[in-house]
């Protein structure tokens, strides 16, 4: 059992007494200010959107969930259950079409005038998946004649679009959401090979990020998004990477006004992007400049960073504090919940799809590593 030592404590204070001195000399020397936010001028319709996924390992088979739930005058939601193949980068890939899900969700909401999204802009933008390298790609457009089947499937995309809107603003279920998963793309994989030789498994997970790109550019193209981080370690303000901005924000809180008042500072980041040249097909995300404040919207509580491709203005920051309970915003308070429920049915539903399954036929591909454990 791990016992606190005098050491460890000791060691704990002296580390946080370094950071505050390290804090005081960034404060004293800023000419950042905290400034109070005021009374928004316009009544806005905001809708908040959140994610969830869940996933259920077994020796054969990935099964996992995915959820994008708006919530706002309305509710608007996308769920999948499906299976993941091939077996390789599998929580970066699931991640992946969770945003995607998310992004989607937020694309197609009709009457809003901001919508909030859960996370940060620039992750969104400037990372591409890490196993998406620069040898993948040479190696991919050796087999394949990429332009042309980037530009085919873009095509074939902007259709499938369509129908996910229309399905969604319904509220009716549609069966399979990725198009990288359906018959469609395994006879496009087969029309644009050079030669005899194919890398299906490679292509599938290079257009995974193609359509996650597609639905980021929808959102911004179609909503004016604004993305709300709750946890952050950036270091625009610090300039160094041992400092984080959210514990300067509040001691300068501190020090202006005497206590952790709620206001905001805006800035514009530096971000070197770093992105593919295919891309470009997508103006909204590769063109992006990225604006950010930080915000606490009531006196006590948190920090949180906000991050647009659209200016971040006076007005819209009084106008999502007017929609805060407890420092945070309650549509997405709203949106968490209502992903949240619907990931525990979609788990469910995982449990009553296995037990319906043969395992007379199938039970070798069902086993679960941990089963020894539990």
């Amino acid at each position: 059992m791990w016992r606190l030592s005098d050491e460890l404590l000791q060691k704990f204070r002296s580390e946080l007494e370094k950071n505050r001195e390290k804090i005081e000399e960034i404060v004293e020397n800023s000419e950042l200010e905290w400034r109070e936010i005021g009374e928004s001028k316009r009544d806005l319709k905001v809708y908040g959107v959140d994610g969830s996924r869940g996933t259920e390992r077994r020796s054969g088979v990935i099964i996992y969930a995915v959820s994008g739930v708006a919530v706002g005058d309305r509710i608007y939601q996308i769920h999948e259950l499906t299976s993941l193949r091939p077996y390789k980068h599998i929580d970066d890939r699931i991640r992946l079409h969770m945003l995607l899900t998310e992004f989607r969700t937020g694309a197609v909401i009709e009457d809003a005038d901001l919508v909030l999204m859960d996370g940060t802009l620039s992750g969104a933008i400037i990372r591409p998946p890490a196993y998406l390298t620069e040898k993948s790609y040479k190696d991919l457009n050796r087999i394949y004649d990429l332009e042309s089947l980037l530009g085919d499937f873009l095509d074939v995309l902007e259709r499938w679009w369509e129908e996910i809107v229309n399905s969604v603003r319904d509220n009716r279920v549609k069966g399979e959401y990725l198009l990288t998963r359906t018959e469609y793309f395994e006879r496009l994989e087969a029309g644009c090979r050079k030669g005899n030789e194919k890398n299906i498994q490679d292509l599938t997970i290079l257009f995974e990020y193609v359509e996650y790109l597609h639905a980021l550019e929808k959102l911004l193209q179609n909503q004016n998004a604004i993305f709300i981080a709750k946890n952050f370690y950036t270091s625009e303000i610090t300039k160094r990477a041992d400092i984080s901005d959210a514990s300067v924000l509040d001691f300068l809180s501190i020090k202006q006004f005497g206590y952790e008042k709620a206001g905001y500072t805006s800035f514009k980041p530096k971000i070197s992007k770093s992105l593919p040249a295919f891309v470009k097909s997508f103006q909204n995300v590769w063109s992006a400049e990225i604006h950010s404040a930080f915000v606490r919207f009531l006196d006590g509580k948190n920090v949180y960073l906000l991050e647009s491709n659209k200016k971040i203005d006076d007005d819209i920051i009084a106008a999502i504090k007017n929609l805060q309970v407890d420092g945070y915003p309650v549509p997405l308070i709203h949106a968490h919940r209502y992903a949240e429920i619907s990931i525990r049915e979609f788990r469910s539903m995982i449990t009553g799809l296995l037990n319906a399954i043969s395992l007379e036929r199938y039970g070798f591909m069902l086993k679960k590593g941990r089963d020894a454990l539990e």
